[in-house]
């Protein structure tokens, strides 16, 4: 049984959740083996084992990314703010805007060569 889920990682966020609460409480003299209850002072589940009440094992679970895949958000964080400040100054640098134009003109015959070479395997000179 899982008792939380923690977010380590700096993309990570883990929402919702609510604390235990008690679905089956024996508290009463009659236990069999195998009954079930929320320990409330101790904060914990438990089952009847006969003769005592035993803590049922619960752990945390930690949700993280890799660090390539951390590695391959910050770079494309890096790429995008690169290009938002790209465009900033294409606003005020008719020249920078050109070269923009240009390397996306050139992005978009890359597109096509690529489309062409893969689909009808049509190699170029």
């Amino acid at each position: 049984m899982i008792k939380t889920v923690n977010g380590q990682g700096r993309y990570i966020m883990v929402n919702g959740g609510y604390p235990a609460t008690t679905y089956i409480n024996t508290s009463s003299g009659y236990m069999n083996v195998g009954d079930v209850r929320y320990n409330t002072n101790m904060q914990r589940l438990e089952v009847y084992d006969g003769q005592m009440w035993l803590e049922i094992n619960t752990s945390h679970a930690s949700v993280g990314l890799t660090p390539d895949a951390e590695m391959a958000l910050d770079w494309a964080i890096k790429k995008k703010n690169e290009e938002l400040i790209l465009e900033a100054k294409a606003k005020d640098s008719p020249a920078i805007a050109d070269l923009l134009d240009q390397r996306k003109k050139i992005d978009e015959q890359i597109k096509v060569i690529e489309i062409l070479t893969k689909d009808n395997k049509v190699g170029t000179n």
